[in-house]
């Protein structure tokens, strides 16, 4: 127990200690008193107040522990497999996702999570290749599948569009393991076309849970950078040089000694390969060409150790990063969204501050006249941000904004701003009720313009308090270009 309990534990010790000493003399006093009359009612009476002191003690003594008692740590369950991670994820996402208002964009963003979902239930395994466009991507997609499933027909040939394969590897992890194989574009393709076809194809380099990076030479800088960046965001890579076939042993491994010195760091020396996907036809004694089988064994067997001993780790680490990619682009949506909302609602309370003092006799603008009407606007930003702010919080919000503004003189620089704008003296602007009325109205936009920061700042003004944000906004309207068209829309709603 520490001392600051300890301390009050004694106190209230000698407290009871005093207090029963009391009680015991008044109820002595209180029973000679009453025995005098009647020893039955006396000893009713003293058993009544016995009673009821036991009853306040017991309270005392409960609440008393209550306060004294040490604070439960609160037991907070996290998911214990990688699997449940990448589930507990996933959900979050599709939660962020429901909130889409756009039906396209919310249908699109739901058929992604979908698709993880069934590949999290499924555990289905996908391997991307991925490469430069002459390095033999094709030949070693179709190799694959020749020697992992059945024979296929030959698709080799420049890949213009991704195409992926689905074969069953049987006896993998106990169990039949169903493998995608997905044959990308290749990168640094001439012309427009092939610009997409390289962004397609390094999109689906990130889905990958395991990536061949398929090279037939020494690794050059365009082909390094972006083995690096996918590296760099945890995936799963092999270092594939094909065509191996070409050079003489000893080139070939003066070759594959420099690819695992470039990647050291990266990778690990075993996750470099050497392949020949479509050796080149040989002669035969009598002149007779033919086409050797793919020398791809080393590759086929690393592949396998990996899916036996980090398979399951390698889907669910990759769900979770599409899962939290999925979350991410339904957060910007969801921003832009509420950004467009919030942009109505202020748009529709500046007008309406502005038609409330042009109809009053106020000489000026005042601030605090229109606190109520940002006070209701700060009740519609809130819900639009998914914060729910009474209207007495809202009031406190506007008031504080409005002395704000009022210490900065932003309603005199406001309708000094118009006044030019329209090209009246500040003295006629002051006797204008279309001067007062679009004063209000631009400094409602201000007020609303900074209650959107707030919200999206987690009703945070930020490091450097409400008087900066509000300073903020009001020198990012005040353009020349933007006071032009709000004057244009101010006298078409006011007059």
């Amino acid at each position: 127990m520490r001392r600051p309990y300890l301390l009050l534990v004694a106190i209230a010790t000698l407290i009871s200690l005093g207090a029963l000493l009391i009680a015991v003399s008044s109820l002595g006093q209180l029973y000679s008193a009453v025995a005098a009359v009647s020893p039955l009612l006396a000893q009713l009476t003293v058993l009544l107040v016995v009673v009821a002191l036991m009853g306040a003690l017991g309270v005392l003594a409960y609440y008393g522990w209550l306060f004294l008692r040490p604070r439960r740590k609160r037991v907070v369950t996290l998911p214990e497999t990688p699997d449940k991670v990448a589930a507990v994820s996933l959900q979050a996402a599709q939660q962020q996702v429901s909130q889409i208002e756009d039906e396209i964009a919310r249908q699109a963003l739901a058929a992604r999570s979908q698709a993880l979902a069934q590949r999290l239930e499924e555990q289905t395994f996908q391997i991307v290749v991925f490469g430069l466009g002459s390095a033999g991507k094709t030949a070693l997609v179709n190799a694959l599948l020749g020697e992992m499933a059945a024979p296929v027909a030959a698709t080799l040939g420049t890949t213009q569009v991704a195409q992926t394969y689905r074969i069953g590897v049987p006896g993998l992890a106990n169990r039949d393991q169903e493998i995608l194989i997905t044959d990308t574009p290749g990168l640094l393709e001439a012309g427009e076309f092939g610009e997409e076809r390289a962004q397609q194809a390094k999109a689906l380099a990130t889905s990958a849970d395991l990536l061949l990076f398929v090279i037939d030479n020494d690794l050059h800088r365009v082909e390094y950078e972006p083995l690096a960046m996918l590296v760099g965001m945890g995936k799963r890579s092999l270092l594939v040089f094909n065509k191996s076939d070409r050079y003489l042993p000893e080139e070939r491994e003066q070759i594959l000694g420099r690819l695992r010195e470039r990647t050291r760091g990266l990778m690990a020396a075993e996750d470099v390969v050497a392949i020949a996907a479509r050796p080149s036809p040989a002669q035969l004694a009598d002149g007779t060409m033919v086409q050797p089988d793919p020398t791809i064994a080393d590759l086929i067997e690393r592949m396998l150790t990996i899916l036996r001993q980090e398979g399951s780790d390698l889907i669910a680490s990759n769900l979770l990063l599409q899962s939290q990619r999925l979350s991410a682009d339904a957060r910007t949506l969801i921003t832009v969204q509420r950004q467009q909302q919030a942009e109505k609602i202020v748009d529709r309370y500046q007008w309406i501050g502005a038609g409330v003092l042009a109809a009053t006799p106020l000489p000026v603008v005042d601030m605090l006249a229109t606190a109520a009407v940002n006070a209701q606007m700060v009740v519609e930003l809130g819900r639009v941000y998914g914060v729910e702010v009474s209207i007495e919080e809202a009031k406190t919000l506007a008031v504080s904004l409005a002395k704000t503004m009022a210490a900065l003189s932003l309603a005199k620089g406001a309708m000094k701003l118009l006044a030019v704008g329209l090209q009246v003296n500040l003295a006629t602007a002051v006797a204008s009720k279309l001067v007062q009325g679009a004063s209000a109205a631009y400094l409602t936009r201000i007020a609303g313009k900074s209650f959107m920061v707030y919200f999206q700042a987690n009703q945070d003004w930020g490091d450097r308090g409400i008087q900066a944000v509000v300073e903020q906004q009001y020198q990012l309207n005040r353009r020349d270009e933007f006071v032009k068209q709000f004057l244009r829309s101010a006298i078409e709603k006011l007059t």
